[in-house]
């Protein structure tokens, strides 16, 4: 500074200074030091100028604490501009202080429409209030007490209405007689959606293991029981009385059968055999059998893709889960409405392919039913896949319908979603997988007259009962029958060198190999043998995507004489080559044919 501008110079001028803040700089390393100066000129008692007087005062502490006050609310600015959280101040009335461009983004209310107005009115629903601000209340006397601060999750509301869930972080300090409040807030709705995903899928998971246990027993017992009632009913023919008892047991057996078929879909355990399949040719069969079951009321409309891709799915589940929707869309529509069924293609990248829960990513065909029904309540949807959770009275469903539904597609390697709101419809949405082929296979006719054979056949089954029981089946069809209790001694008639045409074994099996082990292990020395398996529950024995070959020959339990006399027939009749792969038959173009002729009909038909 210029001597003539000094303080001391001002005062002998005739001037008066009051607090001019001064900055000396001295030499490094020495520190700068803020004085702060006041100075007076001196008069006598006629007023005249005698000199001056100058006082200065070391500030150099108070300026430092300034000086980081000042940069540590800056900092505390910037952090508060550049989190990823939401920032909100309130005072200890909860009235808004302070709102960050986050928090804009986050709730939909800006900084000028909250400053000054109360934070519980804006973004808690109105339920959740009162728990509120006891909650501020608990918190601010805690912080009296030494407590440093609180971490709660809880709803809240957006200005739009829709709710999310979010996870805050308070502390406060204290101002005069009060506090002041500051919050963090973070959006936690998709990590809660996640959770609950996974709390689902381990409770699902815990009772499709009980439940494929209990099916798993129920297939042993009713395979007897569908088996040898045929044997009764062939007795008691002649005697119409006895003859209406028999029917009401094997309908009884057939009951019991469906019943654990839903209960291994839902589990995932049910033994499927995926094949190339026409899904849209499967809805027109679909829609054939429901127009008369459906009624008058409800209109059947179909939207089908013309150039859907086929899908890789069994043919019977399929059509039983999208009769399964259709009778849950009737009931929704009590008084009549309109279902759809559509399809459509569609490629999944990974993120889509996990949002709807699908087991990879790639090419799926889409099956959506739609109805125009009262809707699902959003309390039931997070329910309606839980196995016997049902809206129906008691009486009037199992409530295993949708949770067969879920299993079966999940195990099909696709995924299931449903939209619904009350009072406007309801659409379920079903992902299921490509299949690689190009035209659907042929399936065998199920009217064929049972036809046994002279052939020599090894069963390995591990129950004794359904041993005895298939045994004399076999031998009834004029089969030779070796017998094995498990896969150990299987391989010790083998290895005796006991010549036979066919392997019909169980897959699960106690021991040290399963059924699909001990076929793989014959078949490694002798490629040509025909191997049969049968199961009511495979758990995951089985390899579900057999798309080499002639696939997995499986006759699922309980079975009855006829479908095992032409399984049998099916495996040991099928032509192969040295390597075990089918000798391919004539090519015929009749089912393209047919598949033009009914997506391409002649003019006036």
């Amino acid at each position: 500074m210029p001597i003539p501008e000094t303080p001391l110079a001002r005062a002998l001028r005739g001037e008066t200074v009051d607090d001019l803040e001064l900055i000396v700089r001295q030499r490094q390393p020495a520190p700068e030091v803020w004085l702060l100066a006041n100075a007076r000129p001196l008069r006598d008692d006629s007023g005249r100028l005698r000199g001056a007087v100058s006082v200065l005062r070391d500030i150099t502490a108070r300026r430092r604490a300034h000086r980081a006050l000042v940069e540590s609310e800056q900092m505390a600015q910037a952090i508060v501009r550049t989190a990823l959280d939401a920032f909100v101040q309130t005072d200890q009335d909860g009235l808004v202080l302070d709102w960050s461009p986050q928090a804009e983004a986050l709730t939909g209310w800006t900084r000028s429409e909250t400053v000054g107005r109360r934070l519980v009115e804006l973004v808690f629903p109105e339920e959740l209030r009162a728990a509120h601000r006891q909650r501020i209340e608990r918190f601010l006397q805690e912080v009296a007490a030494g407590g440093m601060g609180m971490r709660y999750e809880s709803a809240a509301v957006h200005r739009d209405g829709h709710r999310f869930f979010v996870e805050v972080s308070l502390s406060a300090l204290r101002r005069g007689a009060g506090y002041i409040i500051n919050a963090f807030v973070r959006d936690i709705t998709q990590r809660r959606i996640a959770e609950e995903q996974l709390i689902q899928a381990q409770k699902m998971e815990s009772v499709g293991q009980l439940t494929g246990g209990i099916a798993h027993d129920f297939n042993n017992m009713l395979t007897v029981i569908t088996g040898t009632i045929e044997i009764l009913a062939e007795g008691v023919k002649d005697d119409p009385q006895l003859a209406s008892i028999a029917r009401m047991i094997s309908d009884a057996a057939d009951r019991g059968a469906q019943l654990t078929s839903s209960l291994l879909a839902f589990a995932r355990k049910q033994p499927l055999q995926p094949t190339e399949t026409d899904v849209n040719a499967l809805i027109g069969d679909v829609v054939l059998l429901l127009a008369p079951t459906l009624g008058s009321r409800i209109e059947i409309m179909t939207e089908l893709g013309r150039d859907a891709w086929l899908a890789f799915v069994d043919r019977s589940q399929l059509s039983a889960a999208l009769v399964n929707l259709a009778i849950n869309a009737r009931d929704a529509m009590p008084e009549g409405g309109t279902l759809t069924f559509a399809t459509r293609n569609i490629q999944l990248g990974i993120p889509d392919a996990v949002a709807r829960g699908v087991e990879r990513a790639g090419d799926h065909l889409v099956i959506e039913v739609s109805d125009t029904g009262v809707g699902i309540s959003a309390s039931h949807l997070e329910r309606i896949f839980d196995p016997f959770f049902s809206t129906k009275e008691v009486g009037q469903g199992t409530g295993l319908g949708l949770s067969m539904v879920f299993g079966f597609v999940k195990q099909t390697g696709g995924g299931i979603e449903v939209k619904s709101s009350e009072g406007r419809g309801t659409t379920f949405r079903i992902y299921l997988p490509k299949a690689d082929a190009t035209a659907p296979r042929l399936a065998e006719p199920d009217d064929l007259p049972v036809r046994g054979g002279n052939e020599t056949i090894l069963c390995v089954e591990d129950d004794a009962v359904i041993r005895d029981y298939v045994t004399g089946q076999l031998e009834s069809l004029g089969y030779k029958v070796l017998v094995a209790a498990n896969a150990d001694a299987a391989l010790q008639i083998v290895n005796d060198g006991t010549a036979f045409d066919l392997l019909f074994t169980d897959i699960v099996m106690p021991g040290r190999m399963n059924g699909r082990q001990l076929a793989e292990t014959l078949m490694a020395g002798r490629p040509t043998l025909r191997v049969l398996f049968t199961s009511g529950y495979s758990d995951g024995a089985l390899p579900t995507q057999g798309r080499t070959g002639h696939g997995i020959p499986l006759l699922t339990k309980p079975y009855r004489r006829n479908e095992l006399a032409r399984m049998l027939r099916r495996c040991l009749d099928l032509a192969v080559d040295v390597q075990g792969d089918p000798v391919p038959l004539p090519y015929s173009v009749q089912p393209d044919l047919a598949r033009f002729l009914r997506d391409n009909p002649p003019d006036g038909t």
